[in-house]
């Protein structure tokens, strides 16, 4: 077997580094060292993989780009197989990225996922999706380290308070800052929190955080604003922390990096009862969650799905009311895993997994879109947008603009994107902006009330 990838080891990513693009600058390091692989540029069309062959594949490891692979192997008659990820859950990139995949899935092909309950997600919208082809496997733990468990300070003790990701709304970071209040003000200020991350706001700014912080009687020494923390800076981070918040019922979220990092440098994490965190830790170590069932959500937006009990937070904040730190399930996070599942073995199956989630999203149907001419189009934009043809595209957004006045900031806002002088396959949330706007619109989706009985962790039906 030989295999057929992106060349992704050294990708311009200033500015817009995130998990994903991580995993795949990481999984093209991996590839390197154990595997022969014949790296193309995928921006250079149906060329890129022409010398794959019969039993041969191709990693679609570079964003959310597969379709295109198919596209080409069903157009010049390639008989190899294609391994695609998803690696956002309800965003148009990846749900686009399977529909026009759809009807060009053959046997041997496989998706894989972060995490049982994206793969749960995706399986239940996707015929194209099933159980034999598909498979749960995210190369990470083999390259972080192995601490002892952070111990629980005592009740007298300060409790060292972490914040690791996007300063957003999606990751109900507001949460985070009032649960600390409390806890800061109920243990008579023996409470200290460490955030870091990017702002996605300016109400995220630091000086922002500690103006509302100091509005809920918290005092400026005890918050530390970190900002980015880049990779050589974990340890340091961790080092700094008791126990780490992950509250975040982000649309977007397949499996939160920094629940595994958090994990791997000995620190227990608090995270909410839905979505991916399942899996990784123990029932003890989840908080409860109200899901947002009265919202229609869309699918070109990132936004909370629900909010965690702050009650229950604090509490178990205050009495220590977790468990330490550990890893429940390491093989989908290991690279042997991931290898195998390249080489078409099969992978075992991730137990313990959030049902919750899966069974309450209702995504509106497609209705007139041309499968066959929606891919061809999508060809067209990918082409004219990496070959620089920046007037074809421009005349494809005057043209739609001129049926949507009322969107002008939008449209003013993607021409502006043409108009930038790089053009970067990494930043892979660039040109699924085009497609929302000239292709497939986004589609919508609700979130159903829970049937009883549903819950975090059961078996599906």
């Amino acid at each position: 077997m030989r295999l057929h990838t992106h060349d992704y080891r050294a990708p311009d990513d200033e500015g817009i580094l995130d998990g994903a693009i991580l995993m795949h600058r990481e999984t093209a390091g991996l590839l390197t060292r154990r595997h022969p692989v014949a790296w193309h540029d995928l921006t250079r069309g149906a060329e890129s993989v022409a010398s794959a062959g019969p039993g041969d594949v191709v990693y679609a490891g570079s964003g959310p780009y597969a379709f295109l692979y198919h596209h080409w192997r069903q157009r010049t008659g390639g008989r190899f197989r294609i391994v695609r990820e998803v690696h956002t859950a309800l965003w148009s990139g990846y749900w686009a990225q399977e529909e026009l995949c759809a009807p060009l899935v053959l046997p041997g092909d496989l998706a894989l996922f972060p995490t049982e309950y994206t793969r749960r997600l995706f399986v239940r919208h996707f015929a194209s999706v099933t159980e034999e082809n598909s498979a749960v496997a995210y190369p990470m733990l083999d390259r972080l380290p192995r601490r002892d468990p952070v111990p629980a300070p005592g009740p007298g003790e300060t409790l060292r308070v972490g914040y690791l990701g996007a300063l957003s709304l999606a990751k109900n970071f507001d949460q985070v800052l009032t649960v600390f209040a409390r806890c800061h003000r109920d243990s008579g200020g023996r409470a200290s929190l460490v955030c870091a991350g990017k702002p996605n706001h300016p109400r995220w700014e630091a000086d922002a955080v500690r103006a509302a912080l100091d509005g809920l009687g918290v005092p400026p020494d005890a918050v530390e604003l970190l900002g980015t923390v880049g990779q050589d800076r974990l340890a340091d981070f961790f080092a700094r922390i008791d126990v780490l918040l992950f509250p975040s019922t982000a649309s977007r979220e397949t499996l939160g990096r920094v629940v595994l990092e958090a994990l791997a440098h000995g620190v227990p994490v608090l995270a909410a009862d839905v979505g991916p965190a399942v899996e990784l830790l123990p029932a003890r170590n989840l908080v409860p969650t109200a899901l947002d069932t009265a919202s229609e959500f869309t699918m070109s937006r990132v936004g909370p799905l629900g909010r965690i009990d702050e009650d229950a937070l604090t509490r178990k904040l205050l009495d220590r009311d977790y468990a330490p730190a550990a890893v429940r399930s390491a093989p989908p996070f290991r690279d042997d895993t991931f290898l195998r599942a390249l080489s078409g073995e099969p992978v075992g199956p991730v137990l313990g997994h959030d049902t919750t989630l899966p069974r309450a999203v209702r995504v509106s149907a497609r209705t007139g879109v041309d499968p066959r001419l929606a891919l061809e189009r999508a060809e067209r934009l990918f082409t004219d947008f990496f070959g620089r043809r920046d007037r074809a595209v421009h005349r494809a957004l005057d043209a739609r603009a001129a049926g949507n006045a009322t969107d002008s900031g939008e449209w003013a806002a993607l021409r502006e994107l043409v108009d930038r002088p790089d053009r970067n396959l990494a930043d892979y949330r660039a040109f699924p902006r085009l497609l929302d706007a000239l292709v497939l619109p986004p589609l919508t989706y609700r979130l159903a009330p829970s049937p009883v009985g549903a819950g975090a962790g059961e078996k599906e039906e």
